[in-house]
C-alpha cells in the first residue's frame, strides 16, 4: 500500500474523469518563489518515464510513501488548506522509488559524491557528472552503503507514480493543513495520538463513476 496526500480540489476533479493526475498547469511552479524546483522535477519526469517506461504525457508525477503522513504537523497541503490523505494499491512496476533526502540534491543542483573528501572539494563538477550523480538516489543499495557508518541516520523513500486510477484507491481521510504555531503543534500531538488508538480513521472508499457523495 502507499499514501498520497493531495488538495480537495485535486481530488474533486479525480472524483469526476475517474483518475487523479498531476497535471502542469495546476503545479506548485505557478508560484513564483518555487519555479526554481521546476527543472529538478522535469529531470524527475525523464527519469520515470526512462526507467519505468511509461509516458507522463506533459504531466508530473505523483507523489507517495510508504508510511502514513504525520498529519499533526505543517508541510503537506499549507496552512488552512483543505486535502485528503489516499491509501492506494498501485503495480510495484508502475512505481519508480528514490531516497527522500539525496532527492534534495536534485533540488538544489547539487552532485552526490561517495566520500566526504569530495564534499570538502573546491573543485566544481561539469554539468553531466552532477546530473548522472543524481541516478544514484534510485540505488537503494547505493543509498544503504553510505549511512553505514552513521548508525543514527534513517533513509527515507518516495515514490513517484504517472497517475492513479480511483479503482486503485481503498480509502480517503479527509484533513485541514496545519501551520506551526504552538497550538498547532499541540493539537499535532492529540491528533497522532488519537490516529494511534484509532479514534481518526481513514474512511474506505469504492469507486463508482459518476458518485461524487463517497
Amino acid at each position: 500500500m502507499y499514501y498520497t496526500h493531495q488538495r480537495e480540489e485535486a481530488w474533486r476533479q479525480a472524483l469526476k474523469q475517474g483518475y487523479l493526475e498531476a497535471s502542469d498547469a495546476h503545479t506548485m511552479f505557478m508560484q513564483e518563489e518555487l519555479e526554481d524546483f521546476k527543472p529538478a522535477y522535469d529531470w524527475m519526469v525523464a527519469q520515470y518515464e526512462a526507467r519505468v517506461g511509461i509516458s507522463l504525457n506533459g504531466n508530473y508525477p505523483i507523489w507517495c510513501w510508504d508510511e502514513f503522513p504525520d498529519l499533526g504537523r505543517d508541510g503537506h497541503i499549507g496552512e488552512g488548506n483543505r486535502g485528503v490523505v489516499l491509501t492506494v494499491e498501485l503495480p510495484d512496476e508502475e512505481v519508480l522509488a528514490s531516497e527522500f533526502s539525496y532527492w534534495h540534491h536534485v533540488l538544489n543542483n547539487f552532485p552526490l559524491y561517495e566520500t566526504l573528501e569530495e564534499y570538502d572539494s573546491d573543485e566544481r563538477p561539469s554539468e553531466a557528472f552532477v546530473r548522472k550523480s543524481w541516478e544514484c538516489i534510485f540505488d537503494k543499495a547505493w543509498c544503504e552503503k553510505t549511512i553505514e557508518d552513521q548508525p543514527n541516520v534513517e533513509l527515507v523513500y518516495q515514490y513517484v507514480v504517472h497517475r492513479i486510477d480511483l479503482t486503485q484507491v481503498r480509502a480517503v481521510m479527509s484533513f485541514t493543513g496545519r501551520g506551526d504555531t504552538w497550538l498547532d503543534r499541540i493539537r499535532g500531538i492529540g491528533w497522532r495520538l488519537g490516529f494511534k488508538l484509532g479514534v481518526f480513521k481513514s474512511k474506505p472508499f469504492r469507486y463508482r463513476a459518476n458518485d461524487e457523495t463517497r
